[in-house]
C-alpha cells in the first residue's frame, strides 16, 4: 500500500511524458511541417491548435514562422554602367510562402536567410551595373530612375526566391543610397558646373528678352513720337493759316495794328511798376494824350473799320 501514490505519480508521469512525445502545438504565428522517418509531409500544417503525432524517433515536427520580415543587405560599394562607384544598401521584406519547398531546400532556416542574403546582393549588384549614375544620383528629377531601379531588383529576387525555395518577397527597396568622398566632390563639382551653366543660359535669355522689350519700346516710342509730330505740324499748320488770316485783317486796318501794338508795350513797360519820365510824343506814351491817341482814327472810316475789324474777331 505505501508504493501506491509512487506509482501513481509514475504513471501520471509516464502520461504526461507520452502526451507531450504525441502531440504538438502550432501558434497562429507558425506553419508545420511533420517528418516521418526524416521525410517532410507535403501536407503543411497552417491552422493554429493541438496536433498529434507519433513519438520520436517515428516523427517529428519542424515549425516555421510565417510573418513578414525584413532583411536588410549590407552596405557596400556598387559600380554603375558609366563605371562609377555609389555606395547602395537595401531591405527586402520576406515570408516562407511555401515551406515544405523552404524545408527540403534549407532544412535549417538560418542557411535559408543566408541564401537570400547572397541572392539579394547579387541581384543589386547586377541591376546596378545596368543602369548610369545620373539614374541614381541626378538634379534633375526626369533622370532619376530609383522606383524602376527597385521594381528590377525585386522581380528578379521574388523570382528565383519563390522558385528556389519557396519564399515570397512582397516588398524590396533602396534603404540608403551614398556616395565615396572622391566621386562626392567630383559630382559636387559636375553639378556646379551644371548650374553655372543653366544660370548663363537663364541670363543670356533674361539679356535678349530685354532687348527685345526695349526695341519694341523704341518702335513704340518712334511711332507715337511720329504721330505726335504729324499732329503738331497739323496744329502748327492750321495756327500759321490763321495767324496769317489775322495780319491779313491788320492789313488792312493799320490804324488798329499800330493802336493795339502800343497797348502791348505799354503793359510789358508797366509791368513793373516803374517810374517813366517820357515825352508825351513818344509811343506809347502818346497814348495818354487823348488828343494823340484819337488823331490817327480821325481819319476817314478809320472808326468804322475799327468797329468792323472788331466784328470780324467776334464772330471768328
Amino acid at each position: 500500500m505505501r508504493n501506491i501514490p509512487t506509482i501513481g505519480a509514475a504513471g501520471a508521469l509516464l502520461i504526461v511524458l507520452l502526451v507531450y512525445m504525441c502531440t504538438f502545438q502550432v501558434r497562429t504565428t507558425e506553419v508545420a511541417i511533420i517528418k516521418t522517418f526524416g521525410e517532410a509531409d507535403r501536407n503543411v500544417i497552417t491552422e493554429p491548435g493541438l496536433r498529434l503525432k507519433w513519438p520520436w524517433p517515428i516523427q517529428s515536427v519542424v515549425t516555421y514562422d510565417k510573418r513578414l520580415r525584413i532583411l536588410v543587405d549590407r552596405t557596400e560599394e556598387t559600380r554603375t554602367a558609366d563605371s562609377k562607384n555609389i555606395i547602395l544598401t537595401t531591405y527586402a521584406v520576406w515570408t516562407i510562402a511555401d515551406p515544405y519547398k523552404f524545408h527540403v531546400s534549407y532544412p535549417n532556416e538560418a542557411e535559408g536567410e543566408r541564401a537570400l542574403r547572397t541572392k539579394v546582393r547579387s541581384h543589386k549588384m547586377a541591376v546596378a551595373g545596368k543602369h548610369t549614375f545620373n539614374e541614381f544620383v541626378s538634379t534633375e528629377a526626369d533622370e532619376r530612375r530609383l522606383r524602376e531601379i527597385e521594381a528590377e531588383m525585386l522581380a528578379l529576387v521574388r523570382q528565383e526566391a519563390a522558385e528556389e525555395f519557396g519564399v515570397d518577397v512582397p516588398m524590396f527597396g533602396i534603404k540608403q543610397l551614398g556616395l565615396p568622398e572622391e566621386v562626392t566632390k567630383a559630382v559636387f563639382t559636375a553639378m556646379k558646373e551644371y548650374e553655372e551653366t543653366k544660370a548663363a543660359n537663364y541670363k543670356a535669355e533674361g539679356d535678349a528678352a530685354a532687348e527685345q522689350i526695349r526695341a519694341d519700346a523704341e518702335m513704340a516710342q518712334e511711332r507715337i513720337i511720329a504721330v505726335a509730330q504729324r499732329q503738331v505740324d497739323a496744329i502748327r499748320n492750321q495756327t500759321q493759316g490763321e495767324v496769317a488770316r489775322i495780319y491779313q485783317q491788320f492789313r488792312e486796318h493799320q490804324d488798329l495794328r499800330i493802336f493795339l501794338d502800343k497797348l502791348d508795350a505799354l503793359e510789358e513797360i508797366l509791368r513793373k511798376r516803374a517810374t517813366l519820365v517820357l515825352e508825351p510824343d513818344i509811343a506809347p506814351v502818346d497814348l495818354f494824350d487823348a488828343q494823340r491817341r484819337l488823331a490817327p482814327l480821325s481819319t476817314e472810316n478809320s472808326l468804322e473799320a475799327v468797329e468792323k475789324a472788331a466784328g470780324n474777331n467776334a464772330a471768328d
